[in-house]
């Protein structure tokens, strides 16, 4: 399969900004509760881990391109390419994100207004970077499945990285870790839930898309139906990471082993959902 540079480039740069978000909701759900420097210790590892994630990410989608100065040729066309826009705001979320960690490592303190901006960015970044295959003539693609399944990764892999930075600071009062622990436990269960209860809503969609619709040389629908059961399994992975690491909650601390479980468990569903995303030969 080629598309390996394509599934690397979005799960990286989904979980560089769905880290990013959870980073800012952490600092600003708690700002009257952590002094300066507790922030810091608590935004720094994430920021960096984002930062390096989105790089990555981007390194990656020049080998998609071919050559990195197919990057440059495509911004040519912002005005009417979501490409374009999306090369755009991913190199503006990752010098913002950059220059927020920059700071945060130099100073030593969290400029927790830049690090909103960045949260905005990235998440029109994923925006632009859904709209480039909704609007691609696949009839896989073509839906709104596609920003459910962009966004709510970017959600899940965002929970399970802040569920894991919070258990690695024992330092920080429980209840007021135990507080944003749950809400990003909620999350990952929110989302977890809209992504299967929105998967009858697309099956039906594709049913009534026409067998014959072929964009050669890709059978987009031949090889959805071909993939039925590498689905089925990472759907009931993501339903079973989702699961173990709610109940790494339910202990007086979080339960690490648990977190490490689920959230490997999630982090391979989503691999396998994007490589049957991008399976359309």
């Amino acid at each position: 399969m080629q598309e390996w540079p394509l599934i690397v480039f979005t799960l990286l740069i989904q979980l560089s900004v769905g880290s990013t978000v959870f980073t800012t909701f952490t600092l600003v759900y708690a700002a009257d509760r952590l002094h300066a420097q507790e922030k810091w210790r608590v935004a720094a590892p994430a920021m960096l881990l984002a930062f390096i994630a989105g790089a990555l990410g981007l390194v990656a989608s020049t080998a998609h391109l071919g050559y990195p100065l197919n990057a440059f040729h495509a911004l040519s066309h912002i005005g009417s390419s979501w490409l374009s826009r999306e090369i755009v705001f991913a190199s503006l979320y990752l010098g913002v994100l950059g220059l927020t960690t920059l700071i945060a490592l130099v100073s030593k303190r969290v400029v927790t207004s830049f690090l909103l901006l960045a949260s905005l960015l990235g998440l029109i970044d994923l925006f632009c970077m859904s709209a480039i295959y909704v609007h691609a003539s696949v009839a896989t693609w073509m839906h709104i499945n596609t920003y459910v399944m962009f966004y709510g990764s970017a959600l899940s892999l965002g929970a399970i990285t802040a569920l894991w930075r919070i258990s690695r600071c024992p330092w920080l009062p429980w209840q007021r870790a135990r507080r944003i622990a749950v809400f990003c436990g909620g999350i990952l269960i929110a989302v977890t839930l809209a992504r299967l209860l929105e998967q009858p809503v697309y099956l039906a969609y594709l049913n009534g898309v026409s067998r014959d619709a072929v964009t050669f040389p890709h059978q987009p629908l031949v090889a959805f139906a071909q993939s039925g059961t590498l689905r089925l399994v990472a759907w009931v992975m993501l339903t079973a990471g989702t699961v173990i690491t709610a109940r790494s909650l339910q202990t007086h601390r979080i339960g690490r082993l648990q977190l490490l479980t689920g959230g490997a468990a999630v982090l391979l569903a989503e691999i396998m959902l994007r490589f049957n995303f991008f399976s359309i030969h």
